[in-house]
């Protein structure tokens, strides 16, 4: 499993060029130059055939993935689940993946971008899959497909181990933490009586607030709280708030192929083990 750039120079075309937006790309880019109209349909019929050739060829064993014998993924960073350390991803999302890869006989090739960017990469066929902390919708179903469901999330209220805090009946007069424009702000806002709902753009700073005691309880997805619990020894679960959220792996729409074996390999690493040492490794016993 490695890192890899995330943006490729601009006339790079894959291994596979059988994805017609590149092949279209180029076609454009003739037009745009000049090129003389009575040529550009013998142009555009010589990288017909191209197409065809490599269709028939296949990119990747049995056509899966954009570059053979590689599985290209491509993730928001999400502490806990995907994230570089000392130039290599790490997290339960990275080492599920490349357990994934294991089963597939690829070689897993990871990237970081933000989230806004992730979904736009994967329909261009820039990726093969994105996977990190993506919660599973209808809106987003109609634009990817996704694998089954491999994480279940959903809203908890995280304070310090020595708190007398376990539900929101004991929030009244207490400052809570929450992400600025998360659903998590959004179910803090509905609690009565809170004194302040202190927001914040990243979840480490929240944390340390909440650990240095300038923060009562804070409220945040529960696989990220989970985490915060495990590694620090500082924080404790007061109470899971909300549940139901499912992440998944999201694949280009259409490719029945790549989601069929990733969906078997998760199948199968639920089987052997994997997931719940990857599970304990990362989030500690499940609730």
């Amino acid at each position: 499993m490695e890192s890899v750039d995330p943006h490729p120079p601009s006339d790079h075309i894959p291994h596979c060029p059988v994805r017609s937006g590149y092949i279209k790309s180029r076609y454009d880019i003739a037009i745009a130059r000049k090129v003389d109209m009575k040529k550009a349909p013998v142009l555009y019929l010589a990288l017909l055939l191209l197409v065809t050739m490599v269709a028939a060829a296949g990119c990747g064993p049995q056509g899966l993935t954009i570059e053979k014998g590689k599985l290209r993924m491509y993730g928001n960073e999400n502490v806990g689940f995907l994230e570089i350390k000392d130039g290599k991803p790490t997290g339960f999302s990275a080492e599920l993946a490349q357990e994934i890869a294991k089963k597939l006989n690829l070689k897993l090739e990871v990237a970081i971008l933000p989230f806004s960017d992730l979904f736009s990469r994967l329909t261009a066929d820039i990726c093969d899959m994105a996977m990190s902390a993506i919660t599973i919708t209808p809106e987003r179903k109609l634009q990817m497909d996704f694998s089954e469901p491999y994480f279940t999330s959903g809203q908890s209220l995280l304070v310090r181990t020595g708190s007398k805090i376990t539900g929101e009946a004991d929030l009244r007069g207490k400052k809570v933490g929450v992400i600025n424009g998360t659903t998590n702000q959004k179910l803090a806002q509905k609690i009565p009586g809170l004194r302040q709902v202190v927001k914040f753009d990243d979840k480490p700073t929240m944390f340390d607030e909440l650990i240095a005691g300038k923060l009562d309880a804070v409220i945040v997805d529960t696989p990220f709280a989970l985490y915060n619990a495990k590694s620090t020894g500082k924080t404790r679960i007061a109470k899971v708030l909300t549940t139901g959220d499912l992440y998944g792996i999201a694949v280009r729409q259409g490719n029945s192929k790549l989601l069929e074996k990733i969906n078997a390999a998760l199948n199968e690493l639920r089987k052997d083990g994997t997931y719940d040492r990857l599970y304990k490794k990362y989030f500690g016993a499940k609730i």
